[in-house]
């Protein structure tokens, strides 16, 4: 997926206009799997230290991963997502800004993280981005939405994805995601792209694990 494609997408989706509904939809949408992916990404900060959230949002992650010791800065596209984090966490440090162009100097966080993104991102801008802000022996941890490999699970996600777009009939600030958001996923491709990015970047380590029925998957790789 281009980069100016997954902006657009992303600034058309996010708005104030859903900024404080974000976080009962994401709840709601994924049937409470968005937490136990979360957790999942929590866990695999195992040491604590110093975490940039990329496309932090509402905090969700960030929250997660500030109760539980670390260090936190946040990097979102949205300013009403941001103002609603604020509310939220007022200790937390945030800026309003894109992945790919990062105002961090080199070798500066021990983990950089993020939920949501791969599908929007310019992969390899953001690849090299994180591993410049990367200390030597940092962690990069992405997850986001897949499409299923087997055809039973994708009856099940097309299903579900039927009943989300009825839904957004009422839901009229997120009609437009729930209308393109399946077309975004299948067409992203970032699950099959994006550990080739990581390899030829330097990036070692590299694990991969699909979740929930091969709805979303986490990435992981180490900076050597």
């Amino acid at each position: 997926m281009e980069k100016e494609t997954g902006y657009l997408y992303a600034k058309g989706f996010f708005n104030e206009l859903n900024a404080s509904s974000y976080d009962n939809i994401v709840k709601f949408t994924t049937f409470g799997q968005d937490h136990h992916w979360k957790k999942k990404i929590l866990k695999m900060v195992s040491t604590k230290g110093l975490v940039l959230d990329l496309a932090c949002g509402t905090g969700i992650l960030s929250s997660l991963l500030m109760d539980n010791g670390n260090d936190i800065f946040g990097v979102d596209l949205t300013y009403g997502y941001l103002k609603v984090l604020k509310k939220k966490r007022r200790e937390l440090f945030c800026i309003n800004g894109i992945a790919e162009v990062l105002p961090f100097k080199n070798n500066y966080f021990d983990y950089v993280v993020s939920s949501y993104l791969p599908k929007y991102a310019n992969l390899t801008h953001l690849v090299d981005e994180c591993f410049r802000v990367l200390k030597e022996g940092g962690k990069v941890i992405f997850h986001d939405f897949i499409f299923p490999d087997r055809a039973v699970f994708r009856k099940l996600w097309k299903f579900y994805f039927k009943m989300l777009k009825q839904a957004g009939r009422c839901l009229k600030s997120w009609n437009d995601v729930f209308n393109k958001l399946d077309s975004f996923i299948i067409t992203s491709g970032w699950y099959n792209t994006l550990p080739g990015i990581l390899f030829n970047k330097g990036f070692t380590n590299i694990t991969s694990e699909s979740l929930t029925f091969e709805t979303a998957a986490i990435m992981s790789a180490k900076k050597p």
